[in-house]
């Protein structure tokens, strides 16, 4: 990334008073202090915005129990913020948003009246969406998405709703171009400051794009729809590395999302601050496969298996790849279970509760989406994708939106499949209708990726402005973020060239410059390595910026230091060539510093030397010895058996708690650094 590109957002020092998002601000004015003017009224706008829409949410913990409308009216409260992070920010009131009523009517009346309501109000959405509206519904606007269905062939018995949907985010807040660079979108064919084609995405269209959604739901805008995340918010831009989840946190509250699954990368800074963040938003957190061999209270209150959003009477599961465990810092007492057998649990308690509508978010993958689909017992009308960064749709090479699984046990029961790529490029909508027994009318329900690009000729969105609370919430974040990014940590003599995927097989001189920066950071340790998929970004050549550091290795992970013998080493480097070990996928290729691999022969180095792959006086190679034990430097990542590399290592030794910090003392310290290659096969 350029010096600089980190820009603030277009008109971001206009002062506007009024909330975009059609339910007021309930601030009436900005604030002045720092990151505290994003806050500024979110409290209150929150709450204005939970009136109107009128979620209410069913707690997992019992069975029988009715859900309670948010009510969110809320006092001052002391301001908190996560541990590492930056900003300001207010602690939701757990038991205000989760508590439960008792019943205090006797049964049989309960029941009647239940009956009664169940009627009254079914016969008013239907003859709400027959006519084409209904009181309090948003205004009318030339941009918004008309609900896809045919009100007139909507049966009495079914039930309509639109369901829009994000996933993997990885903290992307601002638009950007297909190299990842942040930029900022032409507008109606004019350019605003520095405006470009092909600038895609960014939190404030985003959210335009999602009210716009919202607002073509037919009955009562918000409240005529719902609202999901399918995880990993967490890791990849200088946003996460900053403030550690606190933008993700505000930002999933201001588009005042109605549930989100967690992703893996949301335990890459360990489970006690994923409680920590998860205390910061509002929405219920799904994960209904997070299993706790001992007590983690925190993170235990933080997590449910599933929801119900009582306005529409739909259940909605979490379900988390089993990956997790080795590609993440889950700690221990933590593990993923089998997701069908998680699944097929879940939908089993709703049914129990009398709830057929049943929505499932996903941070598996697409694949693995679809085997589940096939495989979990029937029930499940809708899975909302991440993990994969997929794209679906009528020229999409992964498949159609949606995507229609057969039920193995039942092939009548048909469960639709979605997913909407990744870093906030797309927003994805379905408009559901559910037959009685809860499966979906594949007739009748239909929908489409909406690509966020306001500058595109072809886009439905062409010309949508900004939302300016969004605008004003990301503020003094990208100010922070754009001071840090333009701060230099050395030069490049030439460009360092990104991997073209995680399994890349060529030799990097990327990654051989941060597995020098490794074994130079924990010497006398002569050996390092680490996964391709460590590696994201290029990095250019000229003025090494942190930015550009960031983007060329977005993740937050530990470096240590272990004892592996030559066996471990040898197995390392066959299944990374591989692609395979013990049946299982290896993720990712190999890059090294102190290893040399060439027509089957393995070369170790079994001296520390010079770093900058110059032979020199006193370095050492001989063959790699099975039995022998060398000193290695890692990602905690990779010792923790992550992408199926190793067997996670039993002892390892703390070198420093970043991966990042080493490679930007490295460059700092041998700048300009070179790109070099040991030619390894």
């Amino acid at each position: 990334m350029a010096d600089g590109s980190y820009i603030p957002l277009r008109d971001l020092g206009r002062e506007d008073d009024g909330d975009d998002s059609g339910s007021g601000s309930g601030s009436g004015r900005e604030q002045s202090a720092g990151a505290a003017a994003a806050a500024g009224g979110l409290v209150a706008r929150r709450a204005g915005r939970a009136g109107k829409r009128g979620r209410t949410t069913q707690s997992p913990g019992s069975e029988e129990a009715e859900g309670e409308a948010e009510g969110e009216a809320e006092g001052e409260e002391d301001p908190a913020e996560l541990e590492g992070g930056a900003g300001p920010y207010r602690r939701r009131d757990d038991e205000a948003v989760w508590s439960r009523r008792a019943l205090v009517l006797p049964a049989a009346m309960f029941a009647a009246m239940g009956l009664l309501a169940l009627a009254v109000a079914a016969a008013g959405r239907v003859r709400a969406w027959r006519e084409g509206g209904s009181e309090g519904a948003e205004a009318a606007d030339p941009r918004v998405f008309p609900f896809g269905v045919d009100r007139a062939r909507v049966g009495g018995g079914q039930y309509a709703v639109r369901l829009i949907h994000t996933n993997d985010a990885h903290a992307h807040f601002l638009p950007h171009g297909a190299d990842g660079d942040a930029c900022e979108p032409s507008r109606g064919g004019e350019p605003s400051r520095g405006g470009a084609a092909g600038c895609v995405g960014g939190a404030a269209y985003a959210k335009a794009v999602v009210d716009q959604l919202r607002g073509g739901a037919g009955v009562g805008g918000a409240a005529g729809s719902l609202l999901v995340n399918a995880g990993d918010e967490f890791e990849g831009s200088i946003f996460h590395v900053l403030f550690r989840g606190n933008v993700s946190a505000r930002l999933l509250n201001a588009f005042a999302y109605d549930a989100v699954a967690l992703g893996n990368h949301e335990f890459d800074l360990g489970p006690d601050h994923l409680a920590r963040y998860l205390q910061l938003v509002r929405a219920p957190a799904l994960c209904a496969n997070l299993a706790f061999a001992r007590a983690r209270p925190a993170l235990q209150a933080a997590v449910q298996p599933f929801a119900v959003i009582d306005r529409h009477r739909i259940g909605v599961i979490g379900v988390l790849t089993p990956e997790t465990m080795a590609s993440s810092r889950m700690g221990p007492g933590l593990h993923v279970t089998d997701p069908v057998a998680a699944v097929n649990d879940a939908r089993a308690r709703l049914a129990r509760m009398g709830i057929t509508r049943v929505v499932l978010l996903s941070h598996l993958g697409y694949d693995a989406d679809r085997a589940l689909a096939a495989r979990a017992d029937p029930g499940i009308a809708l899975i909302v994708g991440g993990h994969s960064h997929t794209l679906l749709g009528p020229n999409a090479t992964a498949g159609p939106y949606p995507t229609w699984v057969a039920s193995a046990a039942n092939p009548a029961w048909q469960t639709a499949i979605v997913q909407a790529k990744a870093l906030g490029e797309y927003v994805g909508y379905l408009d559901l209708v559910f037959n009685d027994d809860g499966s979906l009318d594949a007739r009748l329900t239909a929908g489409a990726p909406v690509r966020v690009d306001v500058a595109a000729a072809d886009s439905p969105v062409r010309g949508l402005p900004p939302s300016r609370q969004i605008e004003r919430l990301l503020r003094p974040f990208v100010a922070q973020a754009a001071a840090y990014a333009r701060q230099p940590v050395g030069a490049a003599a030439a460009e360092f060239a990104a991997p073209a995927g995680k399994r890349d097989p060529a030799e990097l001189a990327l990654g051989n410059l941060v597995a020098d920066a490794l074994a130079w950071a924990a010497r006398p340790v002569p050996v390092a390595v680490l996964g391709t998929g460590s590696l994201r970004r290029r990095l250019p050549a000229g003025p090494v910026t942190r930015a550009a550091l960031i983007d060329a290795l977005p993740f937050a992970d530990r470096l240590v230091a272990a004892n592996v013998t030559g066996a471990q080493l040898r197995a390392l480097v066959a299944a990374t060539l591989a692609g395979a070990r013990n049946g299982r996928p290896v993720d990712t290729s190999l890059q090294a510093a102190g290893l040399r691999w060439a027509a089957g022969a393995i070369h170790v180095r079994t001296a520390a030397a010079d770093y900058d792959r110059r032979p020199v006086a006193g370095e050492r190679w001989e063959p790699l010895d099975d039995a022998r034990a060398y000193q290695v430097a890692m990602p905690a990542f990779v010792a923790a058996g992550g992408d199926n590399m190793l067997d996670e290592l039993a002892h390892t030794v703390p070198v420093d708690e970043s991966v990042r910090g080493p490679v930007e003392r490295y460059i700092a310290r041998f700048s300009p650094v070179a790109p070099l290659l040991d030619h390894r096969k």
